[in-house]
């Protein structure tokens, strides 16, 4: 029953990534929202997941936007504590992912994105998400379900890089059930996980694992722009 409800309130599944962007758990996807898609949400964020300086679990909230076809931007903001332990700061960061072309039939899409790339101080804990990427996605079918390919790679930027090499993974969308997504990825350091769910059409939930050890959730409401 519960199952039914859901699936009569839902539309098809895309999943977040946990800076905001589309894609799937911590790598991009090759794919942009809908243009005019909004989204505003939250992540945590377990010890250890991005660098030494976050050695202790957080979370950020993101606002994310596709207002052109080709385009889409994200602004995120993740929970720092000060020397004396109390989360009273914030480290921000901005992300935008630029389409090349769209997947097509014989074709997968390509993408260029970046993340993290501007700071205005020349400490050296800053940009602590920073990375610059090509990414591409291919479906394939498989009877009346779907499995959707990424590919990508990750490119060092002044000396630092979030995504440093190859990285990829799958998601899978069973058949009818279009408000489910089940997703595993390398992100060019660990295996991850996740199951993530769409209701009544704007709220998104998911939850898993970063590195088969540390949990990922993470909730956020999308609507379209008139």
């Amino acid at each position: 029953m519960i199952g039914l409800t859901i699936l009569a309130f839902s539309s098809q599944l895309s999943a977040q990534q946990y800076i905001g962007g589309s894609g799937l758990l911590k790598i991009p996807g090759g794919e942009l929202r809908p243009d005019k898609t909004v989204i505003i949400g939250s992540n945590y964020l377990p010890e250890g997941i991005e660098t030494a300086r976050i050695h202790y679990n957080t979370a950020n909230y993101f606002f994310s936007i596709s207002f052109l076809p080709f385009l889409e931007a994200n602004y995120y903001l993740t929970f720092l504590k000060d020397n004396a332990g109390v989360f009273n700061q914030q480290d921000r960061s901005f992300g935008l992912k630029l389409r090349a072309w769209k997947e097509k039939a014989a074709r997968p899409s390509l993408l260029l994105g970046m993340n993290d790339f501007y700071t205005h101080t020349a400490e050296e804990n800053n940009q602590t998400f920073a990375s610059i990427y090509l990414v591409s996605d291919k479906t394939l079918p498989i009877q009346d379900h779907r499995l959707k390919l990424t590919l990508g790679y990750g490119f060092r930027f002044k000396g630092k890089s979030n995504l440093n090499g190859l990285f990829g993974g799958l998601r899978f969308y069973p058949a009818k059930l279009n408000w489910l997504e089940l997703l595993a990825e390398y992100d060019s350091k660990h295996l991850n996980c996740a199951v993530s769910v769409l209701l009544w059409k704007h709220l998104s939930l998911y939850g898993g694992w970063y590195g088969i050890g540390e949990p990922a959730a993470g909730l956020a409401y999308r609507f379209q722009l008139p």
